[in-house]
């Protein structure tokens, strides 16, 4: 089985994160990056991960709710509540 492409969104973008699942043989992007401004909208991430074949990981629960519903045909979208 092939394992899933991530992409990290602006909220959860961190650079530890992508590097230790990197380091581990995972296929991670992050906003920023090659084809992800940083200003890129919550939209435009979701889409590009989807044009990239791309699940994406987020902690923006409430607007990601509302775009996977707008937007059924993704390449999924892993929700996490940020704790301090």
């Amino acid at each position: 089985m092939a394992k899933p492409r991530l992409h990290l969104d602006a909220d959860a973008s961190y650079r530890a994160l992508q590097k230790a699942l990197t380091a581990r043989g995972h296929d991670v992007t992050r906003t920023p990056g090659e084809w992800m401004a940083l200003d890129a909208s919550d939209e435009q991430q979701l889409l590009g991960s989807t044009a990239q074949g791309r699940c994406i990981f987020t902690f923006n629960i409430a607007d990601f709710m509302r775009l996977v519903r707008k937007y059924p045909e993704h390449d999924g979208v892993m929700l996490a509540n940020q704790q301090d």
